[in-house]
């Protein structure tokens, strides 16, 4: 939120969060609403609907694409898939959660 924060038409707006326990707790949305923010909560089991799911998928097929080099870690190889997105990536992946959702409000299968 310190992030969003920095751009002042953003309060009013929603945090969109998975049903973790960690999230739905009444201190969680006290928290984010004194911050100025609202909580939405996504459907269980809903990976498409949610952005942070699909980065990591992109980032572990980028991770499992080949062997790992005998002195090269975990941390490096997330690090380096994570660092190969480029900003259109991005925008195609939360572009594709908006697609999901907009089916799912006209209940329509994903």
């Amino acid at each position: 939120m310190d992030e969003m924060d920095q751009f002042p038409h953003m309060k009013g707006h929603f945090l969109v969060m998975d049903n973790a326990p960690i999230h739905t707790s009444d201190n969680i949305a006290k928290y984010v609403e004194s911050r100025g923010y609202r909580c939405a909560y996504l459907p269980p089991y809903s990976p498409e609907l949610n952005p942070i799911e699909q980065f990591w998928s992109v980032v572990k097929s980028k991770v499992k694409r080949n062997k790992f080099l005998e002195k090269e870690t975990l941390m490096t190889r997330i690090s380096e898939a994570s660092n190969s997105l480029k900003l259109s990536d991005f925008k195609g992946i939360v572009k594709h959660s908006h697609k999901c959702l907009d089916k799912c409000r006209n209940e329509q299968a994903l």
